[in-house]
């Protein structure tokens, strides 16, 4: 075997493994992606400001554990959240932006990030495969208003 044969068949070696390294390499920060785009509106700590935004400590990590409830976070990060919504009996009137832009796996990042929040029990588990399903059927502000409605009555959002 000749050296340009070698060459060859390492590079091509290398080259199959890229991207198992790029990815374990370069996984979501959840945390890291919480303060940088949630943290200003929900706060540090996910406790929310009365009013404008709800808090998450505490809940999302109870809502994820519906597969309904997942699909749910999954699209309000993915559409956005648009209209008043009622939290513990207190009213927000704030406005959830859509954090399309965002990858599968960001999202999904966040969401088992945010999970963990206020609760000692391990990170939902939201995958990028959940974000993925949910982001080929988009929603308008008023579907994901009813899915969450629907969700209420169902007590899978408390």
């Amino acid at each position: 075997m000749t050296t340009k044969s070698r060459f060859r068949i390492m590079l091509a070696a290398l080259l199959g493994l890229m991207p198992l390294m790029a990815s374990s390499g370069m996984a979501a920060d959840g945390a890291a992606l919480y303060r940088g785009k949630c943290a200003m509106c929900h706060g540090p700590a996910g406790a929310g400001r009365p009013g404008t935004f709800p808090p998450l400590a505490g809940r999302v990590g109870q809502i994820a554990g519906n597969p309904d409830g997942k699909a749910y976070l999954a699209a309000v990060l993915v559409n956005g959240l648009h209209g008043p919504i009622t939290v513990d009996g207190q009213s927000y009137k704030g406005f959830m932006p859509s954090f399309r832009a965002l990858s599968d796996e960001d999202i999904a990042a966040v969401l088992a990030y945010v999970s963990t929040l206020g609760n000692s029990a391990a990170p939902a588990g939201i995958s990028a495969q959940d974000v993925a399903s949910v982001r080929a059927a988009p929603m308008d502000a008023a579907a994901v208003q009813a899915k969450r409605a629907a969700l209420q009555t169902a007590h899978v959002i408390p």
